[in-house]
C-alpha cells in the first residue's frame, strides 16, 4: 500500500511538473505582450507632452482633447467618425450575417455549386487586401461605372470618388470580404448537426426555410453568438479598409472614416513622433471603456434570451 501510494505520489509530482513547463512560455508571452504592452499603453495616456516634445506633465488632458469635440485636431473627428462607424456595424449586422448564414446553410445542404460557393467565398481570405482593393477599384469605377454610364444610369463622378456613392461601394467590399471565415465556421458547426434530427423534421413536413429557422439556426447559434459579440468589440477598431482604398487621406472622405481608421492612422503618425504616443493611447481607452460593456451586456444577453440547442 505504503508503495502505491508512493507512487502515485510522483506520478503527480511529474504531471505538475510537466503542466508548469508547459505553462511557463504562454503565461510569459501574456504577461509580457498584454499586462506590459497594455500597462505602459495606460501610463502612457496620462503623459502630456503640451507644447512640448521631450517633457511631460501627468494629466487627464490628452482625454480632455479627445472628448472636447470641438478640437480640430483631436475630438472634432469623434462624431462623424463614430455615426459612419456604426452604420458599418448595423450593414454588416443586418445585411452580413443573414448573407452569411443563407450562403452557410446552402454549402451544408450541398446543393449545386456548394463546392465553388465555398472556395470563392474563402478566396478574399488568404488573398491580401491591396490586392483585392485594387481589382475590385477597377472593377467598380472602371467596369460597371462606364457601362452604367454608357446606358445614361448616372451622370456622376466614379463610384469611388463619388462623396454620394463612396461609403456605400466600399461597404458592398467590406460585405464580400467578410463571407470567408463565418462562413467556414458557420457551415462547419451545421456539418455537427445530427443527420436523424433533419431526417425527422423532414418527415414530420418540415421545409427548408422551418428546417433552417427551427432548427439549424438555433443549434448552430453557439458560433453565431461568437461573431456578434466579437463583431461589438470591433466596432472601433474596424477600419473598412479605407488605409487600402485611400492611403494617406485623413482630412477627406469623412463620409468613410471610422473610429478605427482614425486610430490606426494616429498610431501610424506617432510611429514618426513618438510623443503623439500618449494621445493615441487615451483614444483606445476611452474606446475599450465603450466597448467593453457592451460586449459583456450582448453576451448576457445571447446567453440569457438566445436559443438553446436543446
Amino acid at each position: 500500500m505504503a508503495a502505491i501510494k508512493k507512487s502515485k505520489g510522483i506520478g503527480l509530482r511529474r504531471s505538475l511538473l510537466f503542466y508548469s513547463l508547459m505553462m511557463v512560455w504562454p503565461v510569459l508571452q501574456f504577461c509580457v505582450f498584454y499586462i506590459g504592452v497594455n500597462f505602459n499603453s495606460v501610463l502612457l495616456a496620462f503623459k502630456d507632452f503640451g507644447n512640448s516634445q521631450t517633457e511631460f506633465t501627468w494629466s487627464f488632458g490628452n482625454f480632455k482633447a479627445w472628448l472636447d469635440f470641438n478640437d480640430s485636431m483631436y475630438g472634432a473627428y469623434i462624431p462623424p467618425a463614430f455615426i459612419v462607424s456604426i452604420k458599418a456595424y448595423l450593414i454588416s449586422l443586418v445585411v452580413g450575417v443573414p448573407l452569411g448564414l443563407f450562403f452557410s446553410y446552402y454549402i451544408f445542404k450541398k446543393l449545386p455549386l456548394a463546392g465553388f460557393f465555398r472556395v470563392v467565398l474563402f478566396i478574399p481570405t488568404i488573398v491580401s487586401s491591396i490586392v483585392l482593393v485594387s481589382m475590385y477599384r477597377l472593377f467598380i469605377n472602371d467596369v460597371v461605372y462606364e457601362k452604367m454610364y454608357e446606358w445614361g444610369w448616372t451622370t456622376g463622378a466614379p463610384f469611388l470618388d463619388s462623396t454620394k456613392d463612396r461609403f456605400g461601394a466600399m461597404m458592398i467590399y467590406n460585405v464580400f470580404v467578410s463571407f470567408g471565415t463565418s462562413v467556414l465556421m458557420y457551415s462547419n458547426k451545421m456539418s455537427t448537426i445530427s443527420p436523424e434530427i433533419i431526417e425527422s423534421a423532414q418527415l414530420d413536413g418540415a421545409g427548408a426555410f422551418s428546417e433552417f429557422f427551427n432548427i439549424v439556426l438555433p443549434m448552430s447559434f453557439s458560433t453565431i453568438s461568437v461573431f456578434l459579440i466579437t463583431g461589438i468589440a470591433g466596432i472601433f477598431t474596424n477600419q473598412i479598409n479605407n488605409y487600402a482604398f485611400f492611403p494617406g487621406v485623413l482630412s477627406a472622405y469623412k463620409e468613410t472614416r471610422t473610429i478605427g481608421y482614425i486610430l490606426y492612422y494616429r498610431t501610424k503618425q506617432a510611429g514618426q513622433n513618438d510623443w503623439e504616443y500618449p494621445s493615441v493611447a487615451a483614444l483606445g481607452i476611452l474606446l475599450t471603456l465603450i466597448a467593453l460593456p457592451l460586449t459583456f451586456l450582448a453576451r448576457y444577453l445571447f446567453e440569457r434570451f438566445g436559443p438553446s440547442e436543446d
